[in-house]
C-alpha cells in the first residue's frame, strides 16, 4: 500500500472520530453538558496555583462565570482539529490549494450547521448561529495552520 493511501485511511478514521466526538457531546442534554464543562473548569481552577487556594464559593464563582467562554473555546478547538485533519487528508490529492480550503471549510460549516440543528432536538440545548460562526473560525484556523506548515515543510516526500 502506498504512503498516500495509508495517510488517507488514517486521517479518514481520525476525521470520523472527530465527527463522532462532536456528535456525542452534542447529544448530551443541557444539564449533562453543563456538568461536563463545569467539571473541566473546576479541574483547571484546582490546577492553577493562584486559584487552587481559594475557598469553595470563590472557585464556584470562577467556574460559573467562565462557562460561556469555556464552551466557545471547546467549539473552536474541536473544529480547529477537524480543519487540521481535513486539510491534511486533502493534501494527499492533487488539486489547487483554494479548492482544498473551500472543501475543508464547506465540510466544517455543513457539519456545524447539522450539529446545531441536532442540538435543537436535545433537552436543555439550543441551536445557535454564533456557534456555527465559531466552528467556522476553528475550521479556518486549523486549515490555515496546515497551509502555513506545508509552506515551510514538504510533507509529500
Amino acid at each position: 500500500m502506498e504512503k498516500r493511501q495509508i495517510i488517507r485511511i488514517v486521517f479518514s478514521i481520525l476525521i470520523i472520530g472527530v465527527f463522532t466526538t462532536i456528535f456525542i457531546f452534542s447529544n448530551q442534554n443541557g444539564s449533562k453538558s453543563k456538568s461536563v464543562s463545569e467539571k473541566f473548569m473546576y479541574f483547571i481552577v484546582e490546577l492553577n496555583p493562584k486559584t487552587s487556594k481559594l475557598d469553595y464559593e470563590e472557585k464556584q464563582e470562577i467556574v460559573i462565570k467562565s462557562q460561556p467562554f469555556i464552551r466557545k473555546v471547546a467549539h473552536f478547538t474541536i473544529y480547529m482539529v477537524l480543519g487540521l485533519l481535513v486539510m491534511i487528508f486533502l493534501s494527499t490529492y492533487n488539486m489547487k490549494l483554494s479548492k482544498k480550503l473551500a472543501i475543508a471549510i464547506f465540510l466544517g460549516i455543513v457539519y456545524a450547521i447539522g450539529d446545531e440543528l441536532h442540538q435543537g432536538f436535545i433537552g436543555g440545548r439550543t441551536p445557535r448561529v454564533f456557534d456555527v460562526f465559531i466552528d467556522f473560525l476553528g475550521v479556518l484556523t486549523g486549515s490555515l495552520v496546515v497551509i502555513v506548515l506545508q509552506s515551510f515543510f514538504d510533507f509529500n516526500s
